[in-house]
């Protein structure tokens, strides 16, 4: 199977838990989850690239009354390692994504093929005060699934 091939399997594999429009394969704050339907799952376990980025955030304008403080931020790759998922349902062990710290938030991104170039990486992330994890949209061929934690303490940035 190409990787064009796996990575539409793998996006539009659904996952055994019932939910609707749930997936099978998807990234959250324990880490990469493999849960697919016994009928769709496949055969041999299927091998994916898990990529941590930092995402390096400064303030560059204060907030007034008539507009919010200006943040922006660079990321830099520092850990990326393939992993096997499948074909059993699970969570795939040591791939919970680092959290945030101080002026430092992460992207993991799950994919296939190629590595992420760092310009396909969000250019619009939402800066929050929590850590939870939220989903977002990574530019592509191959990525499945990318989820970002924002800095512990962004005001201080």
């Amino acid at each position: 199977m190409s990787v064009e091939q796996l990575t539409g399997y793998l996006k539009k594999l659904r996952s055994g838990s019932g939910e609707y429009q749930s997936k099978g394969l998807i990234l959250d704050s324990s880490g990469l989850n493999f849960t697919p339907e016994a009928i769709q799952r496949p055969c041999e376990a299927v091998t994916v690239k898990l990529a941590h980025y930092w995402v390096d955030v400064e303030k560059t304008r204060e907030a007034t009354a008539v507009s919010p403080a200006r943040y922006e931020y660079q990321y830099t790759l520092f850990n990326a390692k393939a992993y096997k998922a499948g074909p059993q349902d699970g969570r795939v062990p040591d791939t919970a994504p680092p959290g945030g710290n101080g002026c430092q938030g992460t992207v993991s991104v799950v994919y296939l093929g190629e590595d992420i170039p760092l310009g396909s990486l969000p250019n619009d992330l939402e800066l929050t005060d929590t850590t939870a994890p939220v989903p977002v949209t990574v530019d592509g061929d191959g990525v499945l699934s990318a989820i970002y934690v924002s800095p512990v303490d962004v005001e201080s940035c």
